[in-house]
């Protein structure tokens, strides 16, 4: 059996993904593919636009056999631990041949020979790296120094690009675990990863850029922007996007639209400042990505707290992106706290814990990933799924309700995060459209008839 995977948020599904998902299978010529998506809750630190289940609904209508949540700790992580949490999951279900990325270099040996030195950690690298950060430059920005005097012909757009640094973080990820997993590239076209604005008819667009239509940013690559207007004033978009996704992912997107779709990080704003008026200071760093500057800035400028995304603009800073500054509040709006992050890396609770159920130790690989949680499948993929549960060092979780009560833990304390996230999610949802409340306990899997 040959298995491909990709690591994905569909954010929501387009014809770029459409590229990756085709060529992924034509590359590897695999039996099947998984896909590892982000659930309710994405990198950027902003919430999907649609719900993790309408999206899992797209990857099988457009390919994937098996659609897989990745926890959301790592699914709103940097960079880093957004690929290291993944690639563990993958890793660990004992079946996985390669893992494609898309990137804008489309160079593996490139992305491979930068991972390779960045993961041995000379000496010489370490030096560097503290002589560009004491001289005030950010970690990722260090870093990029360093690079460039290592590999003089890499060019200043190879060190930025969003996809490349995914990619090599990916592979930096398979060799931290000794994954036999290849990884492989497919060269991004047509767009970049933050084009705001939708691609000519005929060109790939980002996933951005059809984002930027859904939540009334942009109408489309020529014309002016909409009015400020609340999204359910706003006609759904059928025509300015129907040539930049799939027709099925197009119709699941129309079919949510005004009942659970489109979701944006404003929508989340009085839940954020209710959570930050109980903190302090000291209470602040405890969350991931929160640092003493940080705090101090959220916490000084509570007051002047208008909306989710403007605090995000009142506080950032040369060396902190407004998607470094949105992740850090999603943390705190999440309780995804500092000391947890740790302990799901290692695997195991200090001192009075044993660690986690149901998980062969023997084979579990420096940690991170603790489950394999089920959004969907192909009812035609059953073989896929039973090879995974004979070669699996870790659970697969398929319902909820059994899992819950069958893992202790680590992985019982990251599944609750999973399921607290998807409930203020929903929460935010229900209120925002007038629509009942959907429990993460009743969801079903999504299970697609070829």
């Amino acid at each position: 059996m040959r298995v491909s995977s990709i690591i994905s948020e569909y954010n929501p599904f387009h014809e770029g993904h459409k590229y990756h998902m085709e060529n992924t299978k034509k590359i590897t010529n695999c039996d099947y593919t998984i896909v590892l998506m982000s659930g309710d809750f994405t990198q950027r630190g902003t919430p999907a636009i649609l719900d993790k289940y309408a999206r899992t609904k797209q990857a099988l209508l457009n390919g994937a056999d098996l659609v897989l949540e990745l926890p959301v700790a790592f699914a709103t992580s940097s960079a880093e631990g957004f690929a290291f949490g993944a690639v563990s999951i993958l890793d660990k279900l004992g079946i996985v041949n390669s893992l494609v990325f898309g990137s804008e270099s489309g160079d593996i040996e490139c992305i491979k020979n930068v991972a390779d030195f960045l993961s041995n950690e000379s000496v010489e690298y370490k030096d560097r790296l503290q002589l560009f950060l004491k001289q005030g430059f950010s970690f990722p920005k260090a870093r990029t120094c360093v690079l460039k005097e290592v590999f003089p012909d890499l060019d200043e757009g190879f060190l930025s690009s969003s996809n490349n640094i995914l990619g090599i973080e990916y592979c930096r990820a398979l060799k931290y675990f000794n994954s036999s997993i290849i990884p492989m590239t497919i060269a991004r076209i047509d767009n970049s990863y933050n084009d705001e604005k939708l691609a000519e008819i005929g060109k790939l667009s980002s996933a951005t850029a059809i984002r930027n239509v859904l939540l009334k940013k942009e109408l489309s690559c020529t014309t002016n922007t909409y009015p400020e207007l609340p999204s359910t004033s706003v006609n759904f978009p059928y025509d300015s996007l129907s040539c930049h996704m799939p027709q099925n992912s197009l119709d699941i997107l129309k079919e949510n639209w005004e009942i659970s779709a489109p979701v944006c990080n404003n929508d989340f704003s009085l839940l954020l400042k209710y959570k930050l008026l109980l903190e302090t200071r000291e209470t602040l760093v405890q969350y991931l990505d929160i640092t003493s500057d940080l705090a101090d800035r959220i916490y000084n400028n509570l007051n002047l707290y208008k909306d989710f995304d403007s605090f995000c603009d009142l506080l950032k800073t040369k060396e902190m992106t407004h998607a470094r500054i949105s992740r850090s509040l999603l943390h705190v709006l999440l309780n995804i706290k500092k000391d947890e992050y740790k302990l799901y890396k290692k695997g195991s609770f200090d001192k009075d814990y044993i660690g986690v159920a149901s998980i062969d130790n023997s084979k579990t690989n420096h940690s991170y990933g603790q489950y394999a949680r089920i959004l969907g499948f192909r009812k035609d993929a059953t073989p896929l799924l039973r090879e995974i549960k004979n070669n699996s060092s870790i659970p697969l979780i398929s319902k909820l309700s059994d899992s819950i009560k069958k893992l202790d833990g680590i992985a019982l304390s990251m599944l609750e995060n999973d399921i607290q996230s998807a409930h203020i999610y929903e929460s935010v949802v229900a209120d925002k459209f007038g629509v009942e409340f959907r429990n993460e306990f009743q969801r079903q899997l999504i299970k697609h008839a070829p």
